[in-house]
């Protein structure tokens, strides 16, 4: 389980021209909420929303305007769609004593055996997995050795056992598989007739018409 800690400020402030001051300020708007409780609007500096990113599964300490502490999960950190900067987050209270569900990233470790030694290709179908587990016990990352995997093979999620941790995925649910490298053939042009082709077709000989015989 990993643990970070963040400091947030609560906001009053809507609209474009408040949204164009946090930029400005280098500060993106967020939300925490917690069930039963009313979500609270706050802002929090964009570097430290950065520094949070490969680590979204695991537990935040958010300090609410410096005296306030609780302890989060991050739901969503939101993206522009064109420089992938982060521009909203959106922050879930939680209790250590109740089980919660959380997506974790998949690591895939090994060169799979089929990729070695026959030229295969490993393809890594599912990068996360759905967790109910307390928070205590939420894992940085879910680790999958694919060294075994020969060209066929794949690995499910049934197949993926952790202490504390239930899968909620289906079973069947591939994780990561390898297939062979695909052969593809060119297709033949026809090739234009050479002039030793040519001169072995069949002549079309037609006969000049002959001259009618007067009587």
């Amino acid at each position: 389980m990993s643990q970070l800690s963040l400091t947030v400020e609560t906001r009053k402030e809507t609209g474009k021209q408040y949204a164009k001051k946090l930029k400005r300020d280098e500060k993106i708007p967020g939300v925490f909420y917690f069930h039963g409780k009313e979500n609270i609007p706050l802002t929090v500096g964009l570097k430290d929303v950065q520094a949070l990113v490969g680590n979204e599964s695991g537990i935040v300490k958010v300090l609410l305007d410096g005296k306030h502490e609780k302890n989060c999960i991050i739901r969503e950190i939101q993206y522009h769609p064109i420089t992938a900067r982060p521009i909203h987050i959106d922050l879930m209270g939680i209790l250590m004593t109740e089980k919660i569900h959380v997506n974790v990233p998949v690591h895939l470790t090994g060169i799979a055996n089929g990729v070695k030694n026959f030229s295969g290709i490993l393809q890594h179908n599912t990068r996360e997995l759905e967790v109910l587990c307390l928070p205590a016990d939420i894992p940085q990352f879910i680790e999958v050795d694919v060294t075994n995997l020969g060209i066929g093979d794949s690995i499910h999620v049934s197949s993926i056992k952790m202490d504390k941790i239930e899968f909620l995925n289906d079973p069947d649910t591939v994780i990561a598989s390898v297939g062979a490298m695909r052969v593809t053939e060119e297709p033949v042009a026809a090739a234009a007739l050479t002039t030793e082709d040519a001169a072995k077709e069949p002549e079309l000989i037609t006969k000049a018409p002959q001259e009618e015989k007067k009587p």
